[in-house]
């Protein structure tokens, strides 16, 4: 029987639950929430059979993810209370960058040029200095060494490029807990962008993946970011709808795609 989990994000301004089952107490906990607390934003991921409940809670359906609960697909509705984070700032610009993903038709054949596997402990400083040379803020902890270190003794495999013993590029695959992951926390050191290194971390990741059980991955990508969102398109990952402001990256809250494909 899976699960239902609940994250009160405060940092995000979120709530976040993963409700594959939506029993009498799940409908009663959402509601006090909507009455009693101001949130920037309310997301649910759920089976199809609950979407007529949540829609009656004022959710409507914003994305999916096709597998997430061991094979069958999430449902992602969303709520909002303030208007402003319910508008995106840069739809056309998003518009734009999808139009672009979808008319190329770019195959990736050469072998890495560096070397690819997973982070070591002795990694971790270098992974850390990485994060905090490429984004300003992050909707999680990536900066802090120890912090690194919890997140990949719990759900997080941190998968890295290096050159000698510098990290140059990484990325992590988060664990579920519904034979799922999600392909996060990519980054690459500026003066090494160009040579697609995420595509080989990324088919790292998916092969780690593939050895724990996992059967389905998918991404949750900036959706300006036109490079990572043709990482994932060339590597054969599915486009299933956009998250509206749903995290804080960089300058403040951003537009998420999510891709999503089986691991065969």
């Amino acid at each position: 029987m899976m699960n239902n989990k609940w994250d009160f994000d405060d940092e995000n301004d979120r709530l976040v639950a993963y409700l594959p089952s939506f029993t009498y107490n799940d409908s009663v906990k959402l509601k006090e929430d909507i009455n009693n607390a101001v949130r920037g934003k309310r997301i649910v991921y759920t089976l199809s059979e609950h979407t007529g409940a949540l829609k009656d809670l004022g959710f409507s359906v914003e994305a999916e993810t096709s597998g997430f609960f061991e094979g069958e697909k999430a449902i992602i509705l969303t709520q909002y209370d303030k208007e402003e984070r319910k508008n995106s700032k840069t739809k056309t610009e998003n518009e734009e960058v999808l139009n672009r993903v979808r008319e190329d038709s770019k195959q990736i054949s050469q072998p890495c040029l560096y070397p690819v596997g997973l982070v070591q402990d002795r990694d971790l400083k270098s992974l850390a200095a990485l994060y905090k040379k490429v984004f300003p803020k992050y909707p999680t902890n990536i900066f802090d060494p120890e912090a690194l270190k919890k997140a990949a003794e719990s759900d997080y495999l941190f998968a890295a490029v290096k050159n000698g013993g510098e990290v140059i590029a990484a990325a992590s695959a988060m664990k579920t807990g519904y034979r799922s992951a999600e392909i996060t926390d990519c980054a690459v050191k500026p003066d090494y962008r160009g040579n697609q290194l995420l595509h080989y971390l990324v088919l790292d990741l998916e092969e780690e993946c593939r050895k724990e059980g996992i059967n389905h991955i998918f991404s949750i990508t900036r959706a300006r970011s036109t490079g990572m969102n043709m990482t994932v398109k060339r590597l054969g990952y599915q486009y299933e709808g956009t998250l509206i402001n749903n995290c804080i990256i960089t300058s403040g809250f951003e537009d998420m795609n999510v891709w999503s494909q089986a691991l065969k």
